[in-house]
């Protein structure tokens, strides 16, 4: 027994000189990363310079349900949390140059503003999946103080239970979603939450959530996970999509946006690699209002889109270069690439690049035979974004497929301008166009959407000697449909879809994912449901 004591007073202590060590050591600087983000930050101070101060504030909610009182010191925890979580965020930025106090925290007296909101069901009411109702019950709880559509709200939820056996209990939204104009995100509170706790190895916690039955762990382990998660999920709310940061960032450590929130702070228990903010997220947040300190632009329509693009392979790299254009300047690019075989879109990598003069150049390296997803985000410098999605094959040679990836490119160019119904649009349509295609099924395309913009006459039955016609070739006596308008060969749209816009893939957050519907394609949906009655063939 004596022995026993001894050696766990001897882990303890090479645990609490571990926590020390590992606590000292900074994250590895980034001088790359530093250099770019100083040039974006160039062209982000041109845009915002003479702009009103922004007196824009994390707004932080504290939400319990009707049968239960906030947890055990919940005003003084959170304060700490909060607190570590804006200077997280912080030397995130720092490291890269940017100056930086952190988030901009509401606060009072030196202490961190929580708005009370009791929830007006018992705990049994709310669940995992309540976001949108609790949503609701704070939006009418705190109108007048709060504005959900102008502000970014962080939910803290007192609704974690803890059972007879001890263990903990934990059935409350947890996930974010949001952009440089407004966001919000749900994380869980508990009694144990405390970054004070950061270097508890030898307490221990057992506990229930969404995607884990039963956890026992030890509190500093547990504290890394769910002050990560709040971190996380607040970098969702701020507009920040899943990042596992760069192929040269690998050394570094684990990016928030990517697993990170997992292993947040836990190098000050000796838990292993930091997490930290990668180049990616840090070169879109420094045009974030909490960052820039003004609202110029802020809500106003960035209206990006690429002009141009064009993909070759050098051995097994595949180099994108490009133009971007927008109603506001755009200063960088991200290429976001994710194995098509991946559930969401946490895992991945990202190609962060400058776009002086809306020019652009991406070198995507250490990829694997196989398909990708390829998000690529223009950044502009009110803090919006705009996207375009692509796939591309990685051949079993390694080498990329870029004859794949220019068709694809020149096929949702050309169908991107006839549905907006832009000038531009028959450039894009023209024999030489058409011929650049490197199969005949894009080819095909190609001429479908010509004949969209510029319709060819219908087919007359009555004088026709073909022996077969497509229907929606033929000259109509009548024809109708039971939505929208009849339309040959391809589907109907209006503005609402010419100007839709969506994400890439699904929009997963730390724990729950929530799909965008894209704008209908073209070649989507062919308009055969209609009624047709033609006059009869000779």
């Amino acid at each position: 027994m004596r022995f026993r004591s001894i050696r766990r007073l001897l882990v303890a202590a090479i645990c609490s000189l571990l926590s020390v060590l590992t606590h000292a050591a900074p994250i590895v600087d980034d001088p790359d990363g530093k250099t770019m983000i100083a040039k974006a930050q160039q062209v982000i101070a041109a845009f915002h310079t003479g702009a009103p101060a922004s007196n824009a504030k994390l707004r932080v909610v504290y939400f319990h349900p009707s049968d239960r009182d906030p947890l055990p010191q919940y005003e003084e925890r959170l304060d700490r949390v909060l607190t570590d979580v804006s200077e997280f965020y912080r030397d995130g930025l720092r490291r890269f140059g940017i100056a930086s106090e952190g988030l901009p925290l509401e606060k009072k007296d030196g202490r961190l503003v929580l708005h009370m909101v009791k929830g007006k069901l018992p705990a049994s009411g709310y669940r995992y999946e309540s976001g949108n109702a609790t949503a609701a019950e704070i939006r009418e709880a705190l109108r007048g103080s709060v504005d959900m559509d102008r502000e970014h709200v962080l939910v803290l939820y007192g609704l974690c239970r803890k059972e007879p056996d001890g263990r903990y209990v934990f059935d409350a939204p947890y996930y974010g979603g949001g952009s440089q104009r407004a966001g919000l995100c749900h994380a869980a509170d508990c009694e144990l939450l405390d970054p004070s706790l950061l270097t508890d190895t030898t307490g221990k916690i057992v506990y229930t959530e969404h995607y884990y039955p039963r956890v026992e762990q030890t509190i500093a382990k547990f504290n890394s996970m769910y002050l990560g998660g709040i971190a996380h999920e607040l970098g969702h709310g701020l507009g920040l999509p899943h990042d596992a940061g760069s192929v040269a960032e690998k050394t570094f450590g684990i990016s928030l946006m990517g697993s990170g929130n997992l292993t947040y702070r836990q190098e000050r228990w000796g838990g292993g690699p930091p997490a930290f903010l990668p180049r990616a997220s840090a070169l879109q947040f420094a045009s974030h209002p909490f960052v820039t300190g003004t609202d110029q632009g802020r809500w106003d329509s960035p209206g990006g889109k690429f002009e141009s693009l064009r993909f070759a392979a050098d051995g097994r790299t595949l180099n994108v270069r490009g133009t971007v254009d927008g109603k506001i300047p755009v200063y960088g690019v991200i290429g976001y690439v994710v194995p098509t075989t991946e559930k969401t879109d946490h895992r991945a990598r990202t190609y962060p690049a400058l776009a002086p003069d809306g020019g652009f150049e991406l070198a995507l390296v250490d990829l694997r035979p196989g398909q990708y997803h390829l998000n690529l985000a223009a950044l502009h410098v009110n803090g919006a974004t705009s996207a375009h999605k692509l796939q591309f094959t990685v051949g079993a040679d390694g080498v990329p497929k870029v004859d794949q990836l220019n068709d694809l490119w020149i096929t949702q160019r050309a169908e991107g301008a006839v549905m907006r119904r832009e000038a531009i649009a028959g450039s894009f349509l023209t024999a030489e166009a058409i011929a650049e295609a490197h199969t005949p099924d894009v080819q095909r395309k190609l001429k479908t959407l010509r004949d969209v913009l510029n319709p060819p006459t219908p087919t007359d039955l009555r004088s026709s000697d073909a022996h077969e016609v497509f229907l929606s070739d033929a000259a109509w006596k009548s024809a109708k449909v039971g939505w929208g308008e009849v339309a040959r060969n391809h589907f109907w749209f209006d503005r609402r879809f010419r100007t839709a816009s969506f994400s890439p893939w699904q929009d997963s957050s730390t724990r729950k994912a929530s799909t965008r519907i894209p704008p209908p394609s073209l070649f989507m949906i062919w308009t055969k449901s209609g009624k047709h009655s033609v006059p009869p063939s000779d």
